[in-house]
Order: structure tokens, then sequence, then C-alpha cells
């Protein structure tokens, strides 16, 4: 077996170490959390409970899911909680055992990965970038014809920020169940627009299984806190080989509180809303770069001048203490690449006139 591709964005303590620079004083756009961070309900929760580290958490987070059965509007039996969702996308492959899968990208890496350690076969689908990375249902149908046991879409896709509409997403799948294939969609950034999740269709559809992240718009990932939602026999399925006590007691405590305050949920969407239109505007307007419009809190750039890719502007903008993530780790994009998270107007200013130093005026 190759490598496993773990490249990913947040490493915040290895860019320190590398570059010079107080951890503190890193502006990390590498990785796509809430700029608002974690609700301010749940952390004072989280202060006055932190003897609970004294005793073992619940064994599968039974209070949690309950939580988000009743946050989300899903069965309790449909719901299965996780460590992050990465515990639950290496999950999958070890309940259902696929041997042919077919991995729209650009994508997580994760996914691919988890398919390797069970043997199975994995092929990709690539998404254009003249169609500004967005799935084409009737393409993806014709390349469904020669038989996969899963697929695996993610929506909005990470790193490109575009949106697939669910009745697309619900197209694909009713497609997809007609030679028996299992579809995997994460969600993990669905949250900004939640109306296009396809969560509740999960339960009633058998061959869909819908993965969510709370520790993005929630901002709390060092927590780990993911959940799968899905038909009733396939989370029953999922439960036989889940390990106990993934689920730490203070991140379960924290994403119950984080759930029951609206206000922050309700402050989190415009803000994001705002910062986000904000700074792909201003993106859209510095030489040699081109935005893509996204659905997410990130937004996918490409480099459009000769001599500079993303592995040096990362590299330069890191000497600088901003951190973006290069994308030439993922499979499907080139070294032109590269994506930024949504971070307050002050921090985006400082980042957009960094960029145009390097893109302009060197």
């Amino acid at each position: 077996m190759d490598k496993l591709n773990h490249t990913h964005g947040g490493n915040i303590r290895e860019s320190a170490k590398k570059y010079g620079i107080a951890d503190k004083d890193i502006l990390d756009f590498s990785a796509s959390i809430n700029p608002l961070g974690m609700s301010e309900k749940a952390r004072r929760v989280v202060i006055t409970q932190l003897d609970s580290v004294l005793h073992y958490p619940e064994q599968f987070a039974d209070t949690l899911a309950s939580k988000i059965s009743e946050f989300h509007g899903i069965p309790r039996e449909c719901i299965i909680a996780g460590n992050g969702s990465t515990e639950l996308i290496y999950l999958v492959p070890r309940v259902f055992r696929p041997k042919r899968a077919l991995v729209v990208i650009p994508t997580f890496s994760e996914y691919k990965n988890s398919l390797e350690l069970v043997g199975c076969k994995t092929d990709t689908f690539l998404l254009a970038e003249t169609d500004g990375f967005r799935v084409e249902a009737g393409r993806l149908a014709e390349a469904l014809n020669t038989r996969y046991d899963i697929l695996y879409i993610c929506n909005p896709g990470n790193p490109t920020g575009a949106l697939i509409p669910k009745n697309t997403v619900l197209k694909i799948v009713d497609i997809a169940s007609e030679d028996g294939t299992l579809c995997i969609v994460d969600e993990a950034f669905i949250d900004f627009v939640e109306e296009e999740s396809v969560k509740k269709e999960a339960v009633a559809r058998p061959n869909m299984i819908v993965l969510r992240s709370m520790t993005k718009f929630f901002g709390i990932p060092g927590m780990r806190i993911g959940f799968a939602i899905g038909n009733e026999n396939n989370i029953k399925k999922m439960m036989i080989y889940k390990e106990p006590w993934s689920v730490n007691a203070l991140g379960s405590i924290a994403a119950v509180e984080s759930l029951d305050d609206a206000e922050y949920i309700e402050e989190s969407m415009k803000y994001m809303a705002r910062e986000r239109d904000g700074l792909f505007s201003a993106l859209a307007r510095i030489p040699w770069l081109r935005p893509f419009p996204p659905a997410a809190n990130y937004i996918l750039a490409r480099i459009e001048r000769e001599g500079l890719n993303a592995g040096i502007l990362s590299d330069i903008m890191a000497k600088e203490g901003i951190l973006i993530r290069s994308c030439t780790s993922f499979e499907g994009l080139g070294e032109s690449f590269f994506r930024i998270a949504v971070r307050s107007r002050v921090e985006n200013e400082k980042l957009v006139n960094a960029l145009k130093l390097v893109l302009v005026d060197i």
C-alpha cells in the first residue's frame, strides 16, 4: 500500500516551529473554522463541567445523539455520533466492505485513505474547472453505469466550495440505487446552506448515508464531534463496528450546548454571509487571481500569474504569519490552486493586502 495522503490545513504548531513565529502571531486561513469561535454558552458550561473528565464518557454519546435528533428533526435510531466525521468516514468501509468505489474529486483525501485500508479499488470522477467544479447528474450517472458498490460526494465541495443543489443530489442517489450503489454524502460544511441538506431524505433511502461535522460551524475542531444520518438498518450495522467511548465528555457537552445556543447560530450565519461575500469580492479584484464562488466558509482560488504557484505563495505568506492551504495535495487540482478560510473583517483585509503585495507589487 502506498503512503496515505494525510495532508490537511490547521498545522499551526508545525508552521510556527518551521518559520520561527509564535503560535499566537499566526493567522490561520488554512483551516475553515467559524471565525466567531465556539459558542460562549458552550464555553461557560464546559469550564464548569471540567470534572466530567474524571469519569468515562457515555459509551456511544447517547445524550449528544438525542440532542442531534431533536435539533435536526431526525429519528434517534437513525443517528450515530463519532469522534469527528473522520471517525465515521473510516467506519463506513469497515462496515459495508465495498470492492469498487467511485469518488468525486477534487475532494477530502480521507475517503480514499479509508477505502484503501480495506482493499477497495477506487476510481475517481473529475469535476471540470470550466464548469466551476459543479456536479452534472447526467455525466455522473454515465460513470455509475460501470457498477460501483459505493459513491462519495462532498457537498459543498471541499476544497471547491461548489454547492450541489438538493434535487441534484437526490437524483444521483436515486440513479445509484438502481444498481445498489451506496452513496456517502459528506455535508461537513452544509450548515451554512442547511436548506440544501439531504439529511431527512437519508432516513428513508437505504442507499444513502449523510456525514455531518460539528467542528467547523460550531468552532470546536479540537473536540472532534461528528455524526452520521442514515436508514435505521444502516445505522444499526455501523453501531456493531463502532468503538465505545470515542466521543469525549467535554466535546459532547460543548456540542449539546452549542446546539441549544440559537443566538450564536443565527449570528454565525449572518456573519459568515457578510464576510464571505466581502472577501470574495476583494479577491476578485486582485489581478492574476481567480476566486471561485463559495457556498461554505472557505474560498478556492487559482493563481494566474506566470512563475508563481500555490506552494511558493503559501511559503511567502507563512513567513509573514499567514497560513493558506495549498491545494497541490488534492487529486484533480494543479499547482495553481489554494484555499482560504473566511475569518474576521480585519483579518480578511490583512490577507487581501498580503496577497496583493505578492501577486501585484512583487
